[in-house]
């Protein structure tokens, strides 16, 4: 009777020990799932509130419209706000709304601003539409450096108004803006006029008229 209890006891004993060594392996597997569900739903609920579908940039072209080699450029467009959200965005002297980067053919060089910087802020409703133009005297020029097919990558960066949002959610789009980079032609050099029948005499600087 003495060893039946004292099994019982141990037994008891062995079962106390393996619970208390392998529940926090359990707590720490249901832990981690729930850590992965919630920062997947978090992930998930972020990019969904972060993205704002139909604000648009379209009818997107050089200044000038023909870029050849050497010249300064600047890229114009227009924004479009076809979504349910009011946005908002910088595009005053000091900055443009818009980022650009080209994948050949284009140098992007520095240059000192000529005019004051004034902040200004571009609100539009659903519905409405504004230009947009980079460089903005934003301390930037676009070169072109030699010729051929070229692809600006636009990136339009703005905030969302939402029904459900207190503050204006960043945001952006993208989109590829192909065009041509004319090589240079001859040099203009500017020449006295004279009539097709005209032949230098022998005095030098005087036109004669053959007749």
């Amino acid at each position: 009777m003495v060893n039946l209890k004292a099994t019982l006891i141990l037994l008891g004993v062995l079962m106390m020990t393996l619970m208390l060594t392998t529940a926090p392996i359990f707590a720490g597997s249901v832990l981690a799932v729930k850590k992965s569900t919630s920062k997947t739903s978090s992930k998930t609920a972020t990019a969904s509130a972060r993205h704002v579908k139909g604000v648009k940039v379209f009818r997107v072209h050089t200044i000038p419209s023909k870029v050849a080699v050497g010249n300064a450029f600047s890229l114009r467009g227009i924004v479009f706000n076809n979504s349910t959200a009011t946005i908002i965005f910088a595009n005053g002297t000091c900055s443009s709304p818009i980022s650009i980067t080209f994948n050949r053919n284009v140098m992007t060089v520095p240059q000192a601003a000529t005019a004051s910087c004034k902040a200004q802020q571009v609100t539009l409703k659903p519905g409405e539409q504004s230009h947009i133009l980079s460089p903005n005297l934003s301390g930037i020029t676009y070169r072109a450096a030699s010729p051929g097919m070229t692809n600006a990558t636009m990136t339009f960066k703005y905030g969302a108004v939402t029904s459900a949002s207190k503050s204006p959610i960043s945001d952006s789009i993208s989109r590829v803006y192909p065009f041509n980079i004319q090589s240079a032609g001859p040099p203009h050099h500017s020449s006295l006029q004279q009539s097709p029948r005209s032949v230098p005499s022998s005095q030098p600087g005087v036109l004669k008229t053959v007749t």
